[in-house]
């Protein structure tokens, strides 16, 4: 009707103007008709959503090392490709709990031995094996506290069988306990027992096949270098040093009371005392 008055013409030339202005309309991009109600919604490209940003990168973990004393390395930079897996900082060792002076797994010696040690993985590796490194230089007071829990726990037999002592050659840096490891895959060479089985099973010569034969590999590649077996524990070595380096209790970890600052505590040798099972999530250096 509108139409019709407007342009003062018949109802058919109102439709012919009325069709020319709507196909304007969609010829000029003005937008798609209303969709009558109950018709299906149309289908098209999917509207792109943009992406939330990325998170920032998580911060690194602090460093928790502790210096080496003066005349010590770290094994891990003196000797390339050498493999740690230090049992003492973690509970899976033979007192259930990790050891003071453990507060992060590290592996020191004295300069003199662990040059030895070097010229052992590098005559390994001839014939594809390399070293991993249990347990080297040991602060003294997980040594006091080995002692601590053969009294607690009743196991003096150890202490007088000569499988725990309450003065260490790794105190001075001069003794490493080992084992071998292939290096095509980095697996652990079977050597008859685990470490730190403290049992007759661990003599060096108390073992058959292919662990007695590895067992003789470490030895042998050991002594070419100046290291010396003990006979009851086929993974535990001592280096000679004249004179012997004096005994140390400087901590692996910066969070741990330095040396000459660590007090037993309180029932550590009684028993029903408990150590603390793990580390300290947020601990930091001071």
């Amino acid at each position: 009707m509108i139409l019709y008055r407007t342009f003062g013409h018949s109802p058919s030339v109102a439709r012919a103007v009325a069709s020319w202005v709507l196909a304007a309309a969609l010829g000029c991009g003005s937008g798609p008709p209303p969709i009558p109600a109950g018709a299906p919604e149309p289908t098209g490209p999917a509207t792109q959503v943009e992406s939330a940003p990325e998170p920032p990168p998580e911060p690194p973990p602090p460093d928790l090392r502790h210096a080496p004393p003066t005349g010590f390395v770290d094994l891990t930079e003196a000797i390339p490709g050498i493999v740690l897996s230090i049992g003492y900082h973690r509970p899976d060792n033979f007192t259930g709990a990790p050891l003071p002076g453990y507060g992060v797994p590290g592996a020191w010696l004295h300069e003199v031995p662990a040059a030895a040690l070097a010229k052992v993985q590098s005559d390994l590796a001839k014939d594809g094996y390399g070293l991993v490194i249990f347990d080297a230089y040991r602060p003294a007071r997980a040594t006091a506290a080995m002692v601590a829990w053969a009294k607690r726990t009743g196991q003096m037999g150890l202490i007088e069988g000569g499988y725990i002592s309450s003065k260490s050659e790794h105190n001075r840096g001069t003794a490493v306990d080992l084992g071998l490891v292939t290096l095509a895959d980095g697996a652990l060479v079977d050597m008859g027992t685990p470490w730190d089985t403290l049992s007759e099973a661990s003599h060096t010569s108390n073992a058959t096949g292919g662990a007695l034969a590895q067992r003789l590999r470490l030895k042998a590649a050991m002594a070419r270098h100046g290291w010396r077996n003990y006979w009851r524990e086929w993974w535990h070595f001592g280096f000679t040093l004249d004179p012997k380096p004096e005994r140390r209790d400087v901590p692996y970890a910066c969070f741990e009371r330095d040396e000459g600052a660590f007090t037993a505590p309180a029932g550590w040798d009684k028993p029903g005392w408990t150590p603390p099972s793990t580390w300290p999530d947020d601990a930091r250096c001071p």
